[in-house]
């Protein structure tokens, strides 16, 4: 081999070494892209899932304070049969009583 044709060999492959370089380069700046909106969605996904998990304790709390609010009301229902039922037995025993000829 020549000196020219070592040179022109040497020209080639910088060349293709150029070019690789440039592609190489492209691709890099698409993955940084790729990379920094990859970046941005995980920021996202994490703000969402405080915010869920707040959300849940919020929910948490409500379902408390409704359950309380559920069983007052059963309470109250069941301290009005319970004297619905004491009425009547003292209006049953006052009866017997005026018949027996208690007064």
């Amino acid at each position: 081999m020549t000196d020219e044709e070592v040179m022109r060999d040497i020209e080639g492959r910088l060349s293709r070494v150029e070019e690789r370089s440039k592609s190489n380069t492209h691709r890099l700046n698409e993955h940084e892209e790729a990379i920094k909106e990859n970046s941005n969605l995980i920021g996202a996904i994490k703000e969402l899932a405080t915010e869920t998990k707040y959300m849940r304790s919020d929910l948490n709390e409500t379902i408390q304070r409704l359950n309380k609010l559920e069983n007052k009301d059963i309470d109250k229902w069941e301290k009005f049969k319970w004297l619905l039922v004491a009425g009547i037995v003292t209006i049953v025993l006052g009866a017997l009583a005026v018949q027996v000829g208690l007064k």
